[in-house]
């Protein structure tokens, strides 16, 4: 059974067929002051988001005008600029008292009670280095989208543990499984050098996964599009942003108070959404 429900994605009415399980409404929006914002983290120690600012035209242009931006959970924007220094700043990761961010050929880390970078790693051989994930050991999951690969990064060494993708981009470790997004579909990594596909048919060039249940997860799409996706395959449009422009691109997700978070990216804010799963 479905119902057609109006929600507001950005400016933009958005009508779709949602199914019975799983419904966003829209909670707030930050103003439009943030730099080319690409992915959002939540950080559930420090009741605060985290947001990678590109900053500029050119995503990944070495120019030095990347940031790292903080805000509150009710959409104010703390400080727009937190970290600067970076160049084309996307994927984040939380470990201890450290954040992760890949930037462009780097994986950088940064002391959050310090507010300052304290490392920066070149990945070898990279092409464009674009998501991170950290698992509960330390590894480091990161993904490379000029070379489709992803990598593990431990103790300072990066090693390949899947190649030969099409279209990679977001990847997420948690409860024990790692998964990422490729290919308008979303994909379970089952093996060193294996993987298996859970469902595929996103449109939007697929970007940020997060999981909200045991068995499904929501994956957003730079174009706009936002998936609630189950373990059978099942896959289920939530939001699209697609006819103003307004792009879902890498979300954070808040897993006790099912929030789910959106950079808008050209358009210079964040979304927060409530997820009902009815």
């Amino acid at each position: 059974m479905h119902r057609l429900m109006l929600f507001v994605f950005g400016t933009v009415f958005v009508a779709q067929a949602f199914a019975d399980e799983a419904r966003l409404e829209k909670l707030w929006q930050t103003e439009a002051v943030l730099k080319v914002p690409e992915s959002v983290l939540y950080d559930a120690a420090r009741d605060v988001l985290y947001v990678s600012n590109i900053d500029g035209s050119e995503p990944w242009a070495d120019d030095g005008k990347g940031s790292i931006a903080k805000i509150g959970l009710d959409g104010a924007v703390i400080a727009a600029e937190w970290i600067s220094g970076l160049n084309g700043p996307k994927g984040m990761g939380l470990h201890g008292d450290f954040l992760y961010v890949t930037d462009n050929d780097d994986v950088v880390t940064i002391d959050i009670d310090a507010g300052e970078i304290v490392n920066r790693l070149p990945v070898p051989g990279a092409g464009q280095i674009n998501d991170l994930s950290v698992g509960a050991d330390g590894t480091i999951y990161v993904t490379d989208s000029g070379l489709d690969q992803i990598y593990t990064l431990v103790d300072g060494e990066f090693k390949t543990i899947v190649d030969g993708l099409i279209a990679l981009n977001g990847v997420h470790y948690s409860n024990g499984e790692l998964l990422f997004a490729d290919n308008g579909g979303l994909h379970i990594v089952n093996g060193e050098g294996s993987y298996e596909t859970i469902a595929s048919g996103m449109e939007g060039r697929v970007d940020g996964v997060e999981r909200v249940g045991n068995d499904s997860w929501l994956v957003s799409c730079w174009e706009g599009t936002v998936y609630y996706v189950t373990r059978d395959g099942s896959v289920t449009l939530l939001l699209d942003g697609r006819p103003d422009e307004i792009s879902a691109a890498d979300l954070g997700y808040d897993p006790v108070n099912k929030v789910a978070y959106f950079p808008g990216f050209w358009k210079n804010y964040v979304v927060a959404y409530q997820l009902h799963l009815d």
